[in-house]
């Protein structure tokens, strides 16, 4: 009897282990296997686009484009295109911490733990209470409630 109470003990311990590592390889799957528009950034619930800070980008006539994307290395690469050029370019580093949910560190304004959500196929949005905006260092906002919409393209 307490041999078969240890085994199932070890089997359940087994088989969350597993279930919560393949949840995350899901969210990991999810990331990497497309490159990412990003449509909106808003912090500290404004409804003002944070992306309208980037040069040129109020422009219009979609000029301008924001992509990340994820590499299987853990590397996330940040592109901010104007009018078919390359404007910036920013390496840093992503990590699914769990299921729907993954740390990013990359430009001026993403340092932190996310949550996703997923309203479609094709979009997700990131929730982070504590985002750090290096951009605003020194403000009493440099860290801040962060949303991120962004879309599959």
């Amino acid at each position: 009897m307490k041999t078969m109470r240890y085994f199932l003990f070890i089997s359940t311990f087994v088989g969350i282990t597993f279930s919560f590592n393949s949840c995350k390889k899901i969210t990991e799957d999810q990331l990497i296997n497309g490159l990412w528009q990003v449509e909106n950034v808003s912090v500290n619930g404004s409804s003002t686009n944070y992306l309208e800070t980037l040069p040129l980008y109020t422009d219009g006539n979609e000029c301008c484009t924001y992509k990340l994307d994820f590499e299987k290395d853990n590397t996330v690469i940040a592109y901010y295109i104007t009018y078919n050029n390359f404007n910036r370019i920013s390496a840093g580093n992503w990590e699914a911490t769990a299921y729907n949910e993954v740390y990013i560190q990359v430009d001026s304004f993403m340092d932190g733990t996310f949550k996703i959500t997923q309203p479609s196929i094709k979009n997700r949005v990131l929730t982070s209470d504590a985002n750090h905006i290096k951009a605003l260092d020194g403000t009493p906002t440099d860290t801040a409630e962060t949303v991120i919409e962004m879309r599959k393209i």
